[in-house]
């Protein structure tokens, strides 16, 4: 805690508009001698966000970025509802910049609420348009803030040889307020969060759940000296605080895990957009890799899918071998052929048809074949239950499929779901050495995807609920 009642909030003069490549350092003390300062242990230098962008080309020009599918998309539900508000549109330049900028978005209003990929959850990636030159220009948050601190700490410890803390500071909005605060997105000498538990209030009680936004209460402080429009000064020194100098302080203590997060909303909204956004990907994928172990823990989900008996019925098989995978294609494709000869269709559509297959599946970066293993299967004397313990194993296939599509479109792949093995599982067990009891159900191709689906129309409420007339 502070030994002195008082704090000086010094807004430094003199800085100029700062360019990429500037020595922010050199700027800071060139300004503290300019307003007759100099630095001294224990003092606290505030910076605005949008200097530090500034100074390591973190800026952007929206007439430089292609707004995708799912941009255009964006725009036109939140163009409405920020005209509702009296607020400017964002453009789906913008759009699609803080889609590349963000990790997350959690919500689609008047703005988007993000989590960037710090783990800040924010307004629109923390892209910010005010303060900088050129109408279409933007700057985009540091993407290590702390080491842009720590650099900036250690420059003007070396040539003052004084130990000082630096914030990195933007401004937030709060979710039940109005009005945007100061908020630290990176600090170097001093710990974030100034934690009190333990210690005793004024009446001798022992505090038990007091944990303080150390980091956060400076950079409000410093907020109302830089202020937000024309003031111009985008660095504060702060004197007087007393706190515990920290080398090893990180902006990540800060930030609330998402488990005990209870400002998101109900988990249950989030489940609604996946299962709403999941959409059947049949354009080309990005080249990117994508990891198996990845795909491996979309199976683990899909392992606590339903199942009759809880039977567990699937077997899922990653077709990582390229050779493998061409032959099995090839040989399924001789089948199609035969199967689209023999219904009159011509030589000019069944080698498309062909074509678009072997593309679909060989270009995949991962392929999936989904088994039902009928030994697990209950056994019955007649020939109608046995039917119909089969079609339960197909439903449970089912469930599994779907639990491991949606566990892949929280992993933000794409897929889709092709029926082709049912017309040549006998071809398809034979070339892959399959055990007897496998029945090939379905293909998935899987990737990351380079393009937005449209969404598909889908049947009224009315439409699929059936009443019986009595």
């Amino acid at each position: 805690m502070n030994d002195k009642y008082g704090i000086e909030i010094i807004g430094l003069k003199g800085i100029p508009l700062i360019k990429t490549g500037d020595n922010i350092p050199e700027i800071i003390l060139n300004s503290l001698k300019y307003n007759g300062l100099s630095l001294k242990d224990k003092d606290i230098i505030v910076i605005a966000q949008s200097l530090v962008s500034k100074s390591i080309g973190q800026v952007r020009n929206l007439d430089d970025i292609t707004p995708s599918e799912k941009a255009h998309e964006i725009f036109n539900i939140i163009a409405p509802k920020a005209e509702q508000q009296g607020l400017p549109k964002k453009d789906p330049h913008l759009i699609q910049l803080i889609l590349d900028e963000a990790k997350e978005i959690i919500k689609t209003e008047h703005v988007l609420i993000t989590e960037t990929k710090h783990g800040f959850v924010c307004a629109d990636a923390g892209i910010d348009k005010s303060n900088i030159e050129g109408n279409r220009i933007v700057t985009l948050l540091p993407k290590d803030p702390d080491y842009q601190a720590e650099k900036i700490r250690k420059s003007l410890k070396k040539k003052s040889h004084k130990e000082i803390a630096v914030i990195i500071s933007d401004s937030f909005g709060r979710s039940f307020r109005v009005g945007a605060v100061g908020v630290s997105i990176g600090v170097s000498g001093i710990n974030p969060i100034l934690d009190m538990r333990g210690k005793t209030d004024l009446f001798g009680y022992k505090l038990q759940s007091t944990i303080i936004g150390q980091a956060d209460s400076l950079s409000s402080a410093a907020q109302l000296v830089m202020g937000e429009s024309d003031e111009g000064i985008p660095v504060v020194l702060i004197r007087g605080y007393n706190f515990e100098y920290d080398e090893k302080s990180s902006i990540n203590s800060i930030i609330r895990n998402k488990s005990i997060d209870l400002f998101r909303g109900p988990e249950g909204s989030k489940l609604t957009k996946v299962l709403k956004s999941r959409r059947s990907y049949k354009f080309a994928f990005d080249d990117k890799i994508v990891n198996r172990k990845v795909v491996e823990d979309c199976i683990e989900v899909a392992r606590w899918a339903p199942s009759a008996h809880n039977g567990q019925f699937w077997r899922y098989i990653i077709l990582d071998n390229q050779q493998l995978r061409e032959r099995v294609i090839d040989k399924m494709n001789q089948k199609l052929r035969n199967d689209l000869k023999n219904d009159g269709k011509t030589e000019e559509y069944i080698k498309n048809k062909i074509k678009k297959a072997k593309l679909n599946f060989i270009k995949a970066p991962v392929l999936i074949l989904l088994c039902l293993d009928k030994i697990e299967l209950e056994d019955y004397p007649d020939d109608e239950r046995r039917e119909n313990e089969y079609i339960l194993g197909i439903q449970s296939i089912s469930s599994s499929a779907t639990y491991f599509l949606l566990a892949l479109e929280v992993k933000n792949l794409a897929s889709c779901w092709y029926c082709a093995p049912i017309f040549t599982k006998e071809i398809i067990k034979e070339t892959l050495n399959l055990p007897k009891s496998y029945v090939p159900m379905a293909f998935f191709t899987v990737g990351y995807p380079l393009k937005t689906m449209p969404v598909p129309s889908r049947k009224k409420l009315q439409d699929v609920i059936y009443e019986p007339k009595v």
